[in-house]
């Protein structure tokens, strides 16, 4: 029993180990507690200017100025044209409404027929793979539109289909013949050899069904098991529609035999054979399970059960037995239906229209010419905002979301129409994509519709807009390359002012500023004038090359702050006087122009330069500086503006500043924080945000937050669809109806008008990422599908299959296993990830973790694969990888899981059986060695009997020794005290002897008297000797108190506490100790000092114990100053001091010495049992510890504070009860 009791343990322990070095593996952070990709939070700092700098005023003479000159300028009396924006403009009429009575239209029993067909099956042909590029701006149009195409890297720009999935990608079809098949994830294109879909459906288990011009057969491709069916019909079938309705049936029909009905599974095949369904057209399921087709005679509708169907039947005030062209249900669950062509019914003057039907209400809505509905429309959408887009063949007519009011954009692509009407898409990111027979894809946002473009083709004179400045009257001037544009969008017209008639040369207009209701500031780079609207006059002033003005501040009606590239000039127009800053230690001052000045607050301009913030100040004359040594961001600022906060913020070259002027900080924003681009050239405040103008696109600011974001800023640029991102200085402006006006211009130095008609919002939406590769030793594994699964047998070779990795199933497209399970030497793994984002694509950035290796995140910024991982442990890993674009929230990440296999030596039943081994060796090794010990343990227990005897013996020697030297020490004790109580005792006993002698003597006399008779003489001497006799008796009392403390002092202690005088005690044995120690050395002499708190009392101890400690204190005391006197220092006095203090509830004894002190190195050991600092044979080494015991015991302390060279003090502690 004993053995096996031992083995169990062992044998466990062995299990558990080997456990313990398969499961360890590292802790990993998750998503939410990680915080690496995020920006850094902007840091505030204190503002600080440099010293200023004093200047003088430089007066310009009038011999030197230009004289103003006026000219009669009649700005009303100048032609227009027409000038409107493309906005939401309300319909001509309101939309007719019909009674619809749905419940009157015939129904009937659906009636089908079995339709025989095959089903063929090969292996899903192997994709191309190609790198995409982003989007590109669609060209040739004036709104934002993107474009996805043969230049991005689509095999064809002739597009039919799209069918989105779960995760975002997409799949793209092309009636082409020679088209394949695309499927597009944002980051690759792979290319399927399955030519001219025209449309796409997933089934219930993810397979993809496919249409093709082709006659008589169907394509579905299993990914899943990666087999691709061929389903053959033997009617004359040529497929045009294709559609998944609620039960998990596909329906589908043939231009020339109907509608069909196709269980997911491929076993049966039906055709509805009701009569008036011949020539199919449309298949679409509702919000409600409605099965709606659409054919040429007609329109039925199929209930949820699909048993009954119901035939729409012409209605006199509309036509319904046209072909509808698309279905589409809105948000209020409208059903719309599109009309392309007149109804075939012989009617002429028939146009095309587009109906909704309201079921819940009754009513049909016509939408036609006389609503202002112009176009040719065959393609129904909904967008996001709740706007119903209706295609023509090459643009759009959009119905807003209230449907009252509409617009109509150009899409310079022609759309697919005629067989080939493919449904646009409207993506889950609220995007809509529109297939065209020549241009790909054309994609449109939110942007479409918001934004316009102008050049001077459409009333401008000229393309470069640098000034934009809205009047008291609502009218719009615009500063360009070639003159001024007044646009007044109320009465729809733009005028022109060109340069002959601002009288100024061919220079740009680079500011204008109405100063009061119709009187203008016009800058040139020339000079300036003044237009007197009311008056119709244009007076010209400082018009000379000299005077250039890159920024202008109005100071008051009259006064102008004007700065140029050759300094900061004063223009008075009341009076033409000229001034400039000059200064003598600075002939550079305030020439180095950046495009803006900023007057505030009175006295002080801020104008931003190429050398940082300058700070003139009117009132002192004097400058100073924001720099870069100071904190700021760049020396070479752009723009100032002080928002409606009362912050100051700065636009440079590498980032933005916010300055809080009266909390005098300073936070630069730059690229570390999230803001990128970092050049900036204006600033344009909106209520709660403010939007910064950079070479690449604007961006986003939150006010409130600007300081405190580590989630970046959002960028509204090309990645968008914004055509043209480089926005001119001087020129972005909200004007009052909130629409944003803006020139801009591009690489190619193309120029434009961009006009926004609401202000930007930032969008949230969050991306989603794939894993899309997996590398294990560097080597492509190849997994394709689990073979076991494969229904077609085909045998394959890969890497992953010669090398025993196993695996359960692929998701496609990327092949990526799941159930993945690895050898131990397959241990080095690498990983590719793609983001399925269409916009902003050159915002995307990453960041992943191997659960199980990793412990926190790493951010891979725009890298899409991943580190290699060498020699992996084996265990359990999980992939994780999530994307984000610009500030958007990280997106969920999309997960790899995978097992590392153990070694053989390492698995559970490698470890359970080296147990059994190890277990076995050990039984055989205990019972050897149990049968030594059983022989060994007898003489060692006769060993044992011995020593325990001896030890017994020492014990009892060791417990001798201690209680000698306790008395040792007692007696030491005592003898020091003898000694003190001789000197004390020696004094009465001298009285008693001297008053015995006398008494003797006046006894001698007293007989003499008596002999004599001289009574009286007698009684006197009697007196004297009763008197000494009291003196007698008093001494003798004396010498008995000190004889009974010394008895007390030299026995035991009873341990019964009493009621002490403290300050008494403490004196007693202060003299005692001195006397003693005289005693012994007649040359020994100290000063004694006492100070006794008489507000003590009597306090409760144990007398003899504590006096033995006081005593073992104040002689250890002696024993250190004579010791210091001995060493003859110059003008040393030995001084022993010996004082009580009360202190709450504790009494503090101390006694100290002017001493050595004790040496650092002993001064934690003093207390213990046998230290001393005496030489060999002058002390025990018990004195103190006993000292120390003695006071804990009274609930006290014994403490030590020692100065080297100046002495120490000892203070007992005790409590007053």
């Amino acid at each position: 029993m004993k053995n096996i009791t031992l083995i169990r343990p062992i044998f466990l322990i062995s299990i558990f180990y080997g456990l313990f070095l398969i499961s360890c593996h590292k802790q990993s952070k998750s998503e939410d507690e990680t915080t690496v990709g995020d920006y850094k939070v902007p840091k505030t700092i204190p503002l600080q200017f440099t010293d200023p700098e004093p200047f003088e005023w430089e007066i310009i003479t009038n011999d030197t100025l230009t004289t103003p000159i006026s000219y009669d300028l009649n700005v009303d009396a100048l032609p227009s044209k027409p000038f409107e924006l493309n906005t939401f403009k309300p319909l001509k009429s309101s939309m007719k409404e019909y009674d619809l009575d749905w419940d009157s239209y015939r129904t009937g029993e659906l009636k089908f027929d079995s339709v025989p067909f095959t089903v063929t099956k090969s292996p899903i042909k192997k994709p191309t793979i190609t790198k995409m590029k982003p989007p590109g701006n669609m060209d040739g149009t004036h709104v934002n539109l993107l474009q996805l195409s043969t230049n991005e890297g689509l095999p064809s720009n002739d597009v039919t289909s799209f069918l989105e999935t779960e995760d975002g990608a997409i799949w793209i079809g092309s009636s082409a013949t020679n088209t394949p098949l695309t499927y597009y994830d944002g980051e690759n294109a792979f290319v399927y050899d399955y030519p001219g879909v025209y449309k796409m459906t997933f089934d219930h288990q993810g397979k993809l069904w496919l249409v093709s011009p082709g006659p008589r057969f169907l394509t579905v491709l299993d990914f899943k098991n990666n087999t691709a069916y061929k389903i053959t019909m033997t009617d004359n079938f040529t497929p045009f529609d294709i559609l998944c309705d609620h039960t998990g049936t596909i329906y589908l029909n043939s231009l020339t035999e109907g509608f069909y009905a196709m269980d997911a599974e491929m076993k049966s095949l039906r055709k509805i054979k009701n009569e008036g369904s011949n020539k199919p057209w449309k298949i679409f399921e509702d919000s409600k399970n409605n099965l709606w087709l659409s054919y040429q005679d007609g329109l039925s509708v199929l209930n949820p059960s699909r048993k009954e169907f119901r035939t729409i039947s012409n209605i006199a005030e509309f036509e319904l037995n046209s072909i509808v062209w698309d279905i589409k249900e809105d948000a209020n669950n409208n059903i719309w239906l599109s009309y392309p062509y007149p109804a075939p019914n012989g009617n002429s003057n028939a146009s095309s229209s587009v109906l909704r039907i309201a079921k819940d209400k009754q009513i049909v809505s016509v939408l036609g010419s006389e609503n202002g509905y112009t176009i040719t429309g065959d393609k129904l959408e909904e967008d996001a905002q709740g706007n119903l887009w209706i295609f023509g063949s090459t643009e759009a007519f959009i119905l807003n979301k209230n449907r009252d009011a509409s617009k109509t954009i150009a899409l310079n692509a022609t759309l697919q129409g005629s067989l080939r009407i493919p449904t646009p898409l409207k993506r889950k990111d609220g995007s809509i994509w529109i297939a065209t027979n020549d241009k790909g894809v054309v994609i449109a946002n939110e942007f479409t519709l918001k934004t316009e473009y102008f050049d001077d083709t459409r009333g401008l004179v000229n393309n470069e807009i640098w000034e934009i400045e809205e009047d008291s009257r609502g009218e719009l001037w615009l500063g360009t390359a070639a003159g001024i544009n007044i646009v007044n969008l109320n009465k729809k017209t733009i005028k022109a002012l060109g340069f002959d008639q601002l009288h100024c040369n061919t220079n740009t207009i680079s500011y204008i500023k109405e100063i009061t209701p119709n009187i203008y500031f016009i800058n040139t780079r020339d000079g300036f004038s003044i237009l007197d609207r009311k008056n119709s006059k244009l007076t010209s002033y400082a018009n000379s090359a000299a005077v250039f003005g890159a920024g202008i501040a109005i100071i008051n009606d009259f006064t102008f702050a004007i700065y140029t590239n050759t300094g900061l000039y004063v223009y008075n127009i009341e009076n033409n006087s000229f001034k400039k800053v000059v200064s003598k230690s600075d002939p550079d001052i305030l020439i180095a122009g950046s495009g803006s000045i900023l007057f505030y607050d009175k006295e002080i301009l801020w104008i931003p330069t190429m050398k940082g913030l300058a700070k003139v100040n009117l009132k002192t004359n004097a400058v100073s500086y924001l720099r870069e040594e100071q904190g700021l961001s760049n020396n070479n600022v752009s723009i100032a503006k002080i928002s409606n906060e009362g912050e100051l913020w700065l636009a440079t070259a590498n980032g933005i500043n916010i300055l809080n002027l009266e909390q005098n900080t300073l936070t630069p924003i730059q690229k570390e924080n999230g803001l990128y681009p970092t050049d900036f050239y204006d600033l344009i405040e909106k209520e709660d945000m403010m939007y910064a103008a950079s070479g690449n696109g604007l961006i986003a600011v939150e006010k409130a937050t600007a300081k405190t974001i580590d989630k970046g800023f959002y960028n509204f640029n090309g990645g968008l669809g914004f055509k043209l991102n480089d926005y001119l200085q001087g020129s972005p402006k909200f004007l009052k109806n909130g629409q944003f006006w803006s020139g801009v211009t591009n690489s190619s130095s193309e120029f434009r008008l961009m006009v926004l008609n609401t202000e930007p919002k930032i969008d949230s939406t969050i991306s989603a990422v794939q894993i899309n590769n997996m590398f294990i030793m560097d080597e492509n594994p190849g997994f394709g599908f689990n073979l076991k699964k494969d229904s077609t047998k085909v045998q394959t070779s890969t890497y992953a299959i010669t090398n025993s990795i196993t695996w359960d199933s692929v998701k496609r497209p990327y092949n990526i296993p799941e159930g993945l399970i690895l050898p131990y030497d397959q241990n080095s793994i690498s990983f590719g990830y793609g983001s399925d984002a269409i916009f902003n694509r050159d915002k995307l950035n990453y960041r992943f973790i191997l659960d199980g290796e990793d412990e926190d995140w790493s951010y891979a910024a725009n890298a899409t694969k991943t580190k290699n991982y060498y020699n992996l442990k084996p265990g359990d890993y999980t992939f994780k990888v999530a994307d984000r674009i610009g500030n958007s929230g990280w997106s969920v990440p999309d997960t790899l899981s995978f097992k590392i296999k153990p070694p053989w030596w390492q698995t559970w039943w490698a470890y359970l059986l080296f147990g059994l081994i190890a277990a076995s060796i050990l039984r055989a090794y205990i019972v050897f060695r149990a049968r030594k010990l059983t022989k060994e343990n007898r003489i060692l227990e006769e060993r044992v009997s011995h020593r325990t005897v001896q030890l017994k013996t020492k014990i009892d020697e060791l417990k001798s020794t201690q209680s000698k030297l306790i008395q040792s020490e007692k007696m030491a004790s005592l003898g020091e005290l003898t000694a003190g109580i001789a000197h004390e005792i020696q004094n009465p006993l001298n009285f008693v002897n001297n008053f015995s002698e006398v008494n003797k003597e006046l006894l001698e006399e007293l007989e003499e008297e008596i002999d004599n008779g001289n009574y009286d003489e007698v009684k006197a001497l009697a007196k004297d000797v009763s008197a000494n006799e009291d003196k007698i008796i008093f001494h003798g009392k004396r010498a008995d108190g000190i004889v009974k403390g010394m008895l007390q002092h030299s026995r035991s202690s009873t341990g019964q506490k009493e009621m002490t005088d403290i300050n008494s005690l403490s004196d007693e044995y202060l003299r005692l100790a001195y006397h003693g120690l005289r005693a012994k050395d007649k040359s020994f002499n100290a000063t004694l000092n006492t100070d006794f708190d008489d507000a003590i009392g009597k306090i409760n101890i144990v007398g003899q114990d504590i006096g033995r400690v006081i005593l073992n204190l104040i002689t250890n005391a002696f024993y250190v100053v004579k010791k210091k006197k001995e060493e003859n220092p110059k003008g040393y006095e030995p001084t022993v001091s010996v004082t009580t203090e009360k202190q709450g509830k504790m009494v503090l004894i101390k006694v100290s010495d002017n001493g050595n002190g004790v040496p650092k190195e002993v001064l934690d050991k003093i207390f213990q049992p046998f230290f001393t600092t005496k030489p060999s044979g002058e002390g025990t080494g018990l004195g103190l510890s006993l000292s120390y015991d003695i006071v804990k015991v009274h609930g006290g302390e014994l403490t030590v504070e020692t100065k080297q060279g100046e002495g120490t003090t000892f203070t007992i502690s005790l409590p007053m009860y």
